[in-house]
Order: C-alpha cells, then structure tokens, then sequence
C-alpha cells in the first residue's frame, strides 16, 4: 500500500508529464512543504512558503474585491509562469513551467490534480 507521500508524488510525476514543468510542489496553505520535485537547484522550502503568502495574499484580494475565492494564481515572467492552484481548504499544488508549455493544458491537468490531492489530504 502506498503512502501518502508517495500518491503525493505520483500526482507531480503525471504533472510533469507534460512536460517544460521546471518545478512543481504540494504545499500546505500555510507554506509548509509536503512534496516536490525539482529539475534545476531550488530552496523548495523557501519557495512552498513564498508561493503560499503569494496565493494567500491575492486570495484575501480576490474575496474583498469579489467576495469568491480564486481557484489558481498566475503569475508570468519573459521566460516561465508560476501557478498556484488551490487543492481543497488544506492544500495548494504549485508549478513553475516554461512559457513553451500550454499553459491551457497545465492548468487543465491541475484542475484534476487538485481533485486528487484534496481526496488524499
């Protein structure tokens, strides 16, 4: 039987399976890392917490502006997109994937990964 950790894992490994995925991560909503996989040198502690103020800070925007809360966060850069998705009230998964990748695509395949990290968690 599989651990948690390891039906954490597989859901980032099928993430990355999409290819131009640099970096992506399970965090808890309070910046606390559960899972990541990297393929460049990261600090994946300091980025689950800085991704995690990133998504709270424009979630407590998004609710005073609109009264909903955001499903994802995008944030682009020349080069990359980082994505924050909102995985249920325990858990955010985060990428950080080349501008080459569909971004459409990612953010499809995050919708269902978001599905299985909130059963699981």
């Amino acid at each position: 039987m599989a651990t948690l950790k390891e039906k954490l894992e597989e859901i980032l490994i099928q993430l990355e399976s999409l290819g131009d995925i640099k970096l992506s991560a399970i965090i808890s909503r309070h910046g606390l890392l559960m899972v990541s996989r990297a393929t460049q040198d990261s600090d994946c502690e300091a980025f689950a917490a800085l991704a995690a103020t990133l998504h709270m800070s424009a979630e407590s925007t998004t609710k005073r502006l609109s009264n909903e809360a955001p499903n994802s966060i995008i944030v682009e850069t020349d080069e990359n997109s980082l994505i924050t998705y909102s995985a249920g009230p325990n858990a955010l998964i985060v990428v950080l994937a080349s501008k080459e990748g569909g971004l459409g695509l990612i953010l499809t395949e995050l919708k269902k990964a978001a599905e299985s990290v909130e059963n699981l968690v």
